[in-house]
């Protein structure tokens, strides 16, 4: 009797030994399934930005335009002036004259002898007028003065000297430094080497 309660109370135990292990091994296996099964992560969107923001369009500026600067004029009004004060008065020259006797400014003698031409009679391919002198504008002085120069082959002035002049020490500086200027026209007679003796009266004159 005591054996068959024996084998029963161990059959009982063993029964609930085995669901008990069973019942550990399938909450393990539930919960490894958990932990493998994978993650879904939802992923929630913005929504678009149906809002557009419109920029007026800005015209380009207009390149600036470069001006270019007005040439000045080196000549002045008052220079102007001055050279139409200035005259050139033909000169009747009497052949018989004696030039040897007539001082030019520097104090020296022409030689220039008597066959003087009268520059007016000849073809000026530059021409260039005295400037009134500043002192004699203010003072309001006139005057004359008369020049005796040589013309090469080619038509330039050279050697150039007073023969007469009035107001003496005004204008001859100014009359001599424009008639150094001067060029003629090349005759075809003229032989190379060869100077012709010419003269030319520059008359002063203020404006009225």
């Amino acid at each position: 009797m005591r054996i068959f309660i024996a084998i029963c109370l161990s059959f009982f135990i063993s029964v609930g030994m085995f669901l008990l292990m069973q019942k550990m091994t399938s909450t393990q296996s539930d919960m490894i399934k958990k932990e493998s099964e994978p993650i879904e992560l939802t992923y929630l969107r913005d929504k678009k930005d149906t809002h557009i923001e419109k920029k007026k369009r800005v015209k380009p500026k207009e390149p600036v335009k470069k001006v270019e600067p007005k040439k000045l004029e080196l000549k002045t009004n008052l220079n102007k002036q001055l050279d139409k004060n200035v005259k050139i008065k033909p000169l009747a020259v009497n052949p018989n004259i004696d030039i040897s006797s007539i001082n030019s400014l520097s104090g020296a003698q022409i030689e220039l002898g008597s066959n003087l031409i009268d520059a007016n009679m000849l073809t000026a391919i530059t021409r260039v007028n005295p400037r009134y002198p500043r002192r004699a504008k203010i003072r309001r002085q006139e005057g004359f003065v008369q020049l005796a120069f040589k013309i090469d082959s080619s038509g330039f002035v050279s050697d150039v000297k007073v023969m007469k002049s009035n107001p003496e020490g005004v204008f001859e500086r100014a009359a001599i430094k424009a008639m150094k200027r001067w060029r003629f026209k090349p005759s075809k007679d003229d032989v190379a080497g060869t100077f012709k003796n010419a003269t030319i009266t520059f008359n002063f004159r203020l404006a009225r």
